[in-house]
């Protein structure tokens, strides 16, 4: 059975992105959450790992971030990082770690000039690539 795709607004998915490059040369991470498939917020975390391989967040700070989110009556759909100099894929690390299948994995890859994001559906140990669109009208 095919997935609906996520759908991510413009401005969310910028600010993704300028969260990416201004954590350069580290890893950023963050969660993106909404109802349904529809991204409507962005959650910035901080890497205390200061890595280009890993990203780690605190449990107090994932607490506090997932009870910010209930209160708008919204759920985590999205959990983000980036990789600073590999490709967007996901590593044995990224799968294994994964806290929930229910959760995309999406992943900016600034190995090139113009940053590259994939989607993916985590099935420890294995993943499969998932479609999301860009709204700019959102």
């Amino acid at each position: 059975m095919r997935e609906e795709q996520l759908i991510i607004p413009q401005s969310i998915y910028n600010k993704m992105l300028e969260h990416g490059k201004s954590c350069l040369p580290f890893e950023a991470c963050g969660l993106l959450s909404g109802n349904n498939r529809i991204i409507n917020s962005i959650w910035q975390l901080e890497n205390k790992l200061k890595s280009d391989r890993r990203f780690f967040v605190e449990k107090e700070t994932i607490e506090n971030t997932i009870k910010e989110i209930k209160k708008l009556n919204e759920q985590v759909l999205v959990i983000y990082h980036s990789h600073p100099t590999t490709a967007p894929v996901p590593s044995v690390y990224d799968i294994v770690n994964h806290p929930d299948n229910k959760v995309k994995m999406m992943i900016i890859s600034y190995k090139t000039k113009s940053p590259i994001t994939k989607c993916y559906h985590i099935k420890s140990p294995s993943y499969e690539e998932c479609l999301f669109c860009i709204n700019p009208s959102l």
